[in-house]
């Protein structure tokens, strides 16, 4: 088992501006978003000697084109193809890689023009739709074709068997939107939601509503990894990476065979032994939030509540402010933005370093955070960060 040991830090993030329709390209939104993380880290385009990136479908630009018209000219770029725990993966490579010596500091982004562009899951494209769900070409035809259709169909069951309920998944989203009106940055801020409007809003896909799902948009994020000996120097407080389990696997590519399992639940045991913590050491949560039923089931699978029992966890307020698992405190994917979890990272990040101090959005004294990533049932990844 790798012991991460808090060799390397989070020294820098940033994002872009969040709207429906950017008007420009995921090249300039991942400037922005560069270079704010560069800013806040207190460093230059030159002081990167790695660029790595992930996107889905050819939706964003590339590392060597970010480096270029940043000015930086690294020795190792890369671009992957992935969605959820994507953030988590890349983080784990630079990390390899600086302790291996290859690197120093390595700047990590996604970048989207997520609802003016191309939008994931949308629409009968067999090749697209074959990629992202294997053995797709098998279930599209009956017209299961979109991420909430195919985790919807994990959440029903998961509710018929436990006795979730839908005003259990409402408390989520009702949880995560009261984050968002503390959160100016937010695309739903100024929209709160509550249990009546939550329940009187029509299903989109059973047991899913609007309210239920991420908000897809256009925008960037960005994050900066390197040795803790380099951020030191840095002029933000370092977030130190204290333990990963970067990508577990479910135990069969045809995940929908067995629904009752999803790979979270290989990632934990893994993830805290990668730490040397338990759940119960946790302050503060960036769970992976695609849908509201992945955070009840990722509560489940990191041992913050027994099987059946994250309904109730949620209902008695625990995500909220003052909670036992503040988690998703700019909003989350289902209020804040969605760039396949990277901003739920940088709010943690913020979090941990105090960045909110005085005010009503700072989770008192947090100083170790868990951030969940989800690919989907098949695909798992995690972190725990602390300051």
């Amino acid at each position: 088992m790798t012991t991460y040991a808090n060799q390397c830090a989070i020294v820098g993030v940033g994002e872009s501006e969040r709207s429906r329709n950017s008007g420009t390209t995921p090249l300039h939104l991942a400037l922005d978003a560069a270079r704010n993380a560069l800013r806040d880290a207190g460093l230059e385009a030159k002081d990167l000697d790695g660029i790595m990136n992930y996107s889905t479908g050819g939706d964003s630009c590339t590392s060597h084109e970010l480096a270029t018209y940043l000015g930086s000219r690294p020795k190792y770029v890369k671009d992957i193809s992935g969605g959820g725990s994507s953030t988590e993966l890349l983080i784990a490579d630079a990390v390899a890689l600086i302790e291996a010596g290859e690197l120093e500091t390595v700047l990590i982004y996604r970048a989207m023009n997520g609802a003016s562009g191309h939008q994931v899951g949308r629409g009968y494209d067999p090749d697209l739709l074959q990629g992202m769900l294997p053995g797709g070409s098998f279930v599209m035809p009956y017209g299961s074709a979109s991420p909430s259709q195919w985790f919807g169909m994990f959440a029903m069951r998961h509710m018929h068997e436990t006795g979730t309920t839908k005003e259990h998944l409402g408390h989520v989203c009702v949880s995560f939107y009261e984050h968002a009106q503390r959160n100016p940055k937010a695309f739903l801020h100024g929209k709160p939601l509550d249990m009546e409007t939550y329940l009187a809003t029509p299903d989109i896909s059973t047991p899913f509503n609007i309210h239920d799902c991420c908000v897809e948009l256009d925008e960037a994020n960005a994050l900066i990894v390197t040795s803790a000996g380099n951020a030191k120097n840095c002029k933000s407080r370092p977030v130190y990476i204290m333990g990963m389990a970067p990508r577990h696997t479910h135990s069969h590519a045809h995940y929908w065979t067995q629904v009752d399992e999803v790979a979270s639940d290989h990632a934990a045991p893994a993830l805290y032994q990668s730490a040397g913590v338990k759940p119960e050491d946790i302050d503060v949560a960036a769970i992976y939030d695609c849908f509201s039923w992945v955070v009840l089931r990722q509560l489940e699978a990191y041992g913050f509540a027994k099987r059946g029992e994250a309904g109730d966890f949620v209902k008695d307020g625990n995500l909220k402010m003052g909670g036992r698992l503040p988690s998703n405190t700019a909003g989350g994917m289902l209020s804040e933005g969605y760039t396949h979890g990277m901003n739920n990272v940088l709010e943690l990040v913020r979090q941990l370093r105090h960045d909110y101090k005085g005010t009503d959005r700072q989770v008192k004294d947090c100083e170790l955070g868990i951030c969940t990533g989800w690919s989907g049932p098949d695909l798992a990844g995690a972190m725990i960060l602390r300051n």
